[in-house]
């Protein structure tokens, strides 16, 4: 009886926690904690019992005929039983975008074009609904696929972070590669802001906002790389109504009035 009870409090929990995924989010709202979701990953599946997961030959199948997938598919298996035994439960849901993301990320490394993992992630995920169902549906919630934008939007803040973690590990001396890293994270973060003057309140502008004062408190405890800014500027927003004005105004002037005006200019 008191098994019973147990394995219907662990499914309501399971429930529970789905439904809150499903209710959120864009995948970039987590990108800041995907750093640590990898070493998870890495650590959990670094000794993985590929014995216990036979079916990943047939899941594999779905993305390659030569089987590339099938290790991808054996540390996915093993981090998704990890994860269904309570873990990470404060931290479920990141780990779960995570893991999708490494999903779409493992099947685009193989195929090589966005329209095509596309459509063979959808595949994959019904294999694993199929074959791992118990395993799969603690992070059902999350399994999405990503858009081809948002994919690129992603991979920027990805690689953003990963810049920012090297330039924290200050063990270095001043000049040494943690300083390269520091000043990349730095010219990077500034070439991307430039695309979010007129289009300020989408996603992956509101998480270049989050990474700038991120940084801006972090990198004050770095205590060499003097070289490198430890302070990113906001993003500068700027009217979208001006903007719109202007195309507006250019595309109703006639070529004669175009030259008037340089005309005038001169």
């Amino acid at each position: 009886m008191i098994i019973i009870l147990e394995q219907i409090q662990n499914k309501l929990y399971f429930a529970s926690i789905n439904d809150k995924i499903y209710i959120d989010q864009n995948i970039l709202n987590y990108v800041d904690k995907f750093h640590n979701c990898r070493k998870n990953f890495d650590i959990v599946t670094k000794n993985y019992d590929y014995r216990k997961s036979t079916k990943c030959n047939y899941i594999s199948g779905m993305v390659s005929d030569n089987l590339e997938f099938i290790f991808p598919c054996y540390k996915i298996v093993e981090y998704l039983r990890h994860l269904t035994s309570g873990s990470y439960e404060g931290k479920l849901i990141e780990n779960c975008t995570y893991l999708n993301y490494r999903l779409y990320y493992e099947i685009e490394k193989i195929k090589k074009n966005v329209e095509v993992t596309s459509q063979v992630y959808n595949e994959v995920i019904k294999g694993f609904t199929e074959h791992f169902d118990s395993e799969i549906n603690i992070c059902k919630g999350s399994m999405k696929n990503i858009e081809r934008n948002e994919l690129e939007e992603l991979k920027k803040l990805i690689e953003l972070h990963e810049k920012f973690n090297n330039f924290l590990k200050n063990e270095y001396k001043a000049g040494d590669k943690n300083c390269i890293y520091g000043t990349e994270c730095v010219n990077t973060y500034l070439t991307y802001i430039q695309d979010c003057y007129y289009d300020y309140d989408r996603s992956f502008c509101k998480s270049l906002e989050k990474f700038r004062e991120e940084y801006n408190d972090e990198a004050l405890h770095v205590i060499n790389c003097e070289e490198v800014s430890r302070n990113l500027p906001p993003i500068k927003k700027g009217s979208r109504a001006t903007a719109i004005m202007v195309l507006i105004l250019f595309s109703t002037l006639t070529p004669f009035s175009v030259v008037f005006l340089l005309y005038k200019v001169k």
